[in-house]
């Protein structure tokens, strides 16, 4: 069974990383290292990457300013705006990068422009220096390092943010990282609760698979603690899992770009658009379904080969009828956008996967490709 989501291999040394993170504290040096890789910045955990976010639009004090944002960006966004009254101008995607160009930057960038964030979208880095050529030393320069953990991206903004559980299993967690001299406010406590229970067990494949087959009804009964409006601190279950468990994201990082980049040769072959892979850590090992393919029926066929792609993000900010109308957008004005969101698809890469799994969902893409 393969899935998208940071996954746990089943065995003794990861199942006592886990027990351990709930009974004891991280080892100091893991956060030193850490710490080391963001030298000379302030860093906090929040309990969600939104969190941080929110975090740093309130030390730079960005409430009721412009600013500049991806138009192929998760609508999530969408009500910390709002809360904030921030009005957001969107960029257009490339296709090739899926991330914001520099031409679309030039045209919408204004002297009322207070900030730009900017997205490394599903790992692949964006030129922050060239950002910087365009926009100037008077503009925020805001990093989205959501899908980009472990290729040195949040140190070249002013001030970034990092989704921790979207590269690890630690069930939730934010990191936001500040200027050395920037005393963040302080944060309401935590703690680690039945969802986050529930999301940490999907983190092993069988129990991933009951929920895929039954768990939507379950976890709407359960209250979603991050949908708080205020940022909060991260819970201590969740940043001793991350801290326990980045150690062997480091290690084993070279060897899942390496089996990205094979992958990305088999989806070549297929007719399928791929990212650039310079710096990309392949957070989302995403790609484009050839034209004229039907990318949601592929999906479901695939499902029978026990392959759980997503499709992150189909239905973008831009999307959302209400954006739409409270910042009067026309859909036309983001062609790149829409043609990604239609063509999107995430396949499962783990950091434990071998070249046989990767040939093997390579197989079930093609027989499902064909079956179409």
């Amino acid at each position: 069974m393969y899935f998208v989501h940071p996954q746990i291999k089943f065995n003794i040394g990861n199942i006592k990383k886990v027990v351990f993170s709930f009974i004891k504290s991280s080892d100091p040096a893991a956060l030193k290292k850490l710490e080391g890789m963001f030298p000379g910045k302030e860093i906090v955990f929040t309990d969600m990457g939104r969190s941080a976010f929110k975090l740093i639009i309130e030390s730079f004090n960005l409430q009721n300013s412009k600013m500049l944002v991806p138009a192929y960006i998760c609508d999530v966004f969408y009500p910390i705006f709002k809360q904030y009254h921030i009005s957001p101008v969107f960029l257009d995607a490339d296709k090739e990068t899926f991330n914001i160009s520099g031409n679309e930057l030039k045209e919408k960038i204004t002297p009322e422009t207070k900030s730009i964030l900017v997205s490394h979208t599903y790992g692949l880095p964006v030129n922050i220096g060239k950002i910087r050529e365009i926009a100037g030393s008077q503009v925020l320069v805001i990093e989205d390092c959501a899908h980009s953990f472990g290729n040195k991206t949040g140190n070249a903004g002013d001030a970034s943010f990092f989704s921790l559980y979207k590269s690890f299993p630690t069930s939730r967690g934010g990191m936001a990282i500040l200027p050395k001299n920037m005393k963040a406010k302080d944060l309401p406590k935590t703690c680690f609760n039945p969802r986050d229970f529930l999301s940490l067990l999907n983190s092993f494949s069988i129990f991933a698979y009951i929920f895929k087959q039954f768990g939507s009804g379950i976890a709407k009964t359960i209250p979603r603690k991050e949908k708080l409006t205020q940022p909060s601190l991260l819970n201590r279950v969740s940043m001793n899992l991350f801290l326990n468990l980045l150690d062997d994201f480091e290690k084993v990082l070279p060897q899942r770009i390496k089996l990205a980049l094979f992958f990305q040769s088999e989806l070549k072959k297929l007719g399928f658009e791929v990212q650039d892979s310079q710096n990309n850590v392949f957070t989302y090992l995403s790609a484009l379904v050839p034209e004229n393919t039907d990318r949601d029926g592929l999906v479901k066929k695939l499902r029978k080969h026990n392959i759980f792609c997503t499709r992150i993000w189909h239905t973008p900010i831009v999307f959302n009828p209400e954006v739409q109308k409270e910042y009067s957008l026309n859909l036309a004005g983001f062609p790149n956008t829409i043609d990604i969101s239609k063509r999107v698809i995430n396949f499962p890469l783990q950091n434990f996967y071998t070249e046989k799994d990767i040939r093997k969902m390579a197989l079930a893409l093609t027989k499902s490709i064909n079956a179409l």
